[in-house]
């Protein structure tokens, strides 16, 4: 083996949890109520891997409708609770992911999320792998966000490392780890992720 890398770094949503199906399905019948119809592939293109405000300012159905968009901002809370309910009612946290987790005792473990601590915290101790991470950082803890690397660096200081690989599933995200100098892995597939670490490990 070659290089070895100092840390292995998640993100939360779309990663670790399948989660962002239900973030879209919250949005778009919060949406469909101001006569928005929020498609699959346009939650994909601007509401992963960035915070609830940055996601609606950057749809194109509500670019000239700012008055929407305040509406929309007093949801925020009753739509993440609602998120939270269906994750409680069965986790987005998949065995396989657990088990990998737990086989990495090697490694400094981080986690990196555009997602609150009250929304995540709860659904990593359900799943038993809260004690697996070294490093947890939410989005209240940086005053910049994905794809800023600030969240990163944060990770990176908390760990005590200059690098590592980081796994993500957007663009946002990618830029944000590498920028911070982390080598960013893409995960398309939560259900994939113990066969996409493997193989990065295997290529180190």
């Amino acid at each position: 083996m070659g290089w070895r890398p100092e840390a292995l770094v998640f993100d939360f949503d779309g990663v670790l949890a399948d989660t962002e199906p239900l973030h879209w399905k919250s949005w778009a019948a919060l949406l469909l109520h101001h006569g928005v119809c929020l498609r699959w592939e346009d939650y994909c293109r601007f509401g992963r891997g960035v915070n609830d405000e940055r996601m609606l300012e950057s749809l194109p159905q509500l670019a000239s409708r700012p008055s929407i968009v305040a509406q929309l901002k007093e949801h925020f809370e009753s739509r993440r609770q609602t998120v939270r309910e269906w994750c409680a009612e069965r986790s987005p946290i998949n065995a396989p992911t657990v088990k990998m987790l737990k086989s990495l005792g090697g490694f400094r473990l981080g986690l990196v999320t555009g997602s609150n601590r009250d929304d995540v915290e709860p659904v990593l101790r359900a799943a038993g792998i809260h004690g697996c991470f070294d490093a947890l950082v939410f989005t209240e803890e940086v005053g910049r966000h994905k794809p800023d690397p600030a969240p990163y660096i944060l990770v990176r200081k908390t760990l005590g490392v200059e690098t590592g690989i980081a796994f993500e599933d957007s663009d946002s995200g990618m830029v944000s780890a590498s920028a911070a100098g982390f080598s960013a892995v893409r995960v398309a597939d939560p259900s994939q992720l113990p066969k996409i670490v493997e193989r990065a490990l295997a290529a180190v």
